[in-house]
């Protein structure tokens, strides 16, 4: 079945033009890996597809008898369900079924019963209980608690469970629905390795058609049998697998340079034709009549510069260091920050853990990893002082600035400007917002106009963390920063994050920024707080 058409689309937002000609299918079956480096438009693309956005050239034809699911990291759920009730949602009309099955078979005991008709209804439910996969929702559901570790979460209320678990019950959701498309955008976030592994095999042995947006290559890997590259302001459908992809485009980069080789050789001609043009223009009496050869020969140069293929680099970031002076706060609140004395947090159904001591001085780094519902997000908000420890001291300096990034960037109003958004978190002067940004993206002059609803995921959180940095902030405590992010957008955190004067405490399960910024790793196991992994300078954490 054809789902979503793509005929002749271009999609830009005022000055900043995504893609032009996009022309592609959707179709069932289909494994779909859509990539491109964050802000090359591929959250736009998702709303293309959902109507959130209009293209503004071209066609989107969308099936209307199938059915479309879109992952929602952050979607609408009942907090008052219990975990169980919401993990039987989309097998509804299964259970339905069964229990109409089971129904049926009981009164074949009943001796005065028409056995003919029973049989002739029991067949039928049978037919549409095998074509809503009934046989195996049992297996799967089954799996997928235990692969996310919810067996002992079942009967608890969705409100109750950590931000990792709230987000495995809204991807299930998606997953399990009646669906001819589902639609998933960086579903990786609190995934380790198995969970990974567990979604990549799902979606490749599932019979609906998956769009899936990851930078995590080892993942698109294990489904993809289709690849949207988001490219030179256009979308590429490559009709193959990852590694059979990175070919295909490899040939295909190769053959435009050699098309764009050939245009700068006829552009280099026909420039020297024209400057020849010029030098008779002004020996010659008739001047009217060159003019008019010399017009058609300057619009044929614009038309082949306009045959040219432009190349990003994608993949293949350079990136500008933001200046040191603009890391030097002007305040000082003394040395000390925070101290966590012997803390221990139980809840009445968990015992997270006991004796966690911890010193957070103005140069102290660190990063806080473990199980998702181990209890990270709980010792940010102690640290906050948004959640009371059950024993111990948190001591707390009343003159430090602490700022608290959550996983989730969420802006007041999307609508302002970079710049203007800048000005009002920091109130720093023009020149030197307008230098931030800069520094922020690239050097890219675009940026400094652009606004906040315009941004990729990535971007965003770029944005966001750089604000804080910016105003005078003596503790930085982030909540999963590399969520949504391509390698470039997270080089980039990482440097700010190591060269910001401030302190540091990032929860994160990104293994790729763990390396880049090399910061001493606490673990939580085992209901433990302990080192895990010192870093470059075990000086920075006391």
């Amino acid at each position: 079945m054809n789902i979503i058409e793509f005929k002749n689309v271009s999609k830009s937002f005022f000055s900043q033009r995504l893609y032009k000609h996009v022309d592609l299918e959707i179709n069932s079956f289909d494994k779909i890996a859509l990539v491109g480096h964050n802000g090359s438009g591929k959250s736009t693309f998702l709303k293309l597809i959902t109507g959130e956005e209009l293209p503004n050239r071209g066609d989107i034809i969308i099936n209307e008898e199938a059915k479309i699911v879109c992952f929602d990291q952050f979607g609408k759920v009942d907090p008052t369900k219990k975990v169980s009730e919401l993990l039987n949602e989309p097998f509804e009309r299964v259970i339905e079924v069964q229990g109409k099955l089971e129904e049926i078979s009981a009164k074949f005991t009943d001796e005065t019963a028409d056995y003919d008709a029973l049989l002739e209804e029991y067949s039928q439910l049978n037919d549409i209980f095998e074509s809503l996969g009934g046989y195996d929702y049992m297996h799967i559901q089954s799996e997928f608690i235990e692969t996310f570790g919810l067996g002992d979460k079942l009967e608890r209320v969705f409100k109750e469970l950590s931000g990792g678990e709230k987000q495995y019950i809204r991807l299930a959701v998606s997953l399990f629905k009646e669906a001819d498309l589902v639609i998933l955008d960086e579903p990786l976030s609190f995934f380790d390795r198995k969970k990974t592994e567990w979604l990549a095999k799902f979606i490749a042995d599932s019979k609906k058609a998956f769009l899936v947006i990851s930078h995590n290559v080892d993942f698109i890997r294990g489904f993809a049998n289709k690849i949207f590259d988001v490219d030179n302001n256009t979308i590429t459908p490559y009709e193959c697998g990852y590694s059979q992809y990175l070919k295909e485009k490899k040939v295909k980069i190769k053959e435009e340079r050699k098309h764009n080789l050939k245009i700068d050789l006829d552009i280099a001609e026909l420039e020297e034709a024209v400057r020849k043009k010029y030098i008779l223009l002004e020996r010659c009496n008739n001047k009217h009549a060159h003019a008019i050869i010399l017009k058609r020969m300057l619009k044929e140069l614009v038309k082949l510069n306009k045959q040219k293929i432009e190349h990003s680099d994608e993949y293949k970031y350079e990136y500008a260091t933001p200046p040191e002076e603009m890391y030097i706060s002007k305040r000082y609140a003394g040395n000390e920050i925070l101290s966590l004395k012997n803390i221990s947090k139980s809840f009445p159904e968990k015992f997270l853990y006991k004796d966690v001591n911890l010193d957070v001085e103005r140069d102290t780094k660190l990063c806080i990893v473990g199980e998702n519902g181990c209890g990270k997000s709980t010792l940010l908000k102690i640290m906050l002082g948004e959640e009371e420890a059950t024993s111990g001291n948190v001591l707390i300096n009343k003159d430090a600035k602490i700022s608290f990034i959550q996983q989730e960037t969420v802006f007041k109003d999307e609508n302002m400007t970079i710049k203007n958004y800048l000005k009002e978190e920091t109130g720093l002067s023009d020149d030197f917002i307008e230098a931030a940004i800069d520094s922020l993206y690239n050097y890219e002059m675009e940026f400094r106009d652009k606004k906040i609803f315009m941004l990729s995921g990535g971007e965003k959180k770029r944005l966001e963390i750089f604000s804080k940095i910016l105003s005078e902030t003596d503790l930085l405590i982030i909540d999963e920063p590399s969520t949504y992010m391509d390698d470039y957008s997270r080089t980039t955190i990482a440097n700010m994050l190591m060269e910001f004067e401030g302190a540091v405490i990032i929860v994160t399960h990104d293994k790729a920024l763990l390396r880049e910024i090399d910061f001493p790793i606490y673990d939580i196991r085992d209901n433990r707080f302990r080192l895990k992994k010192e870093g470059r300078n075990q000086s920075e954490v006391k």
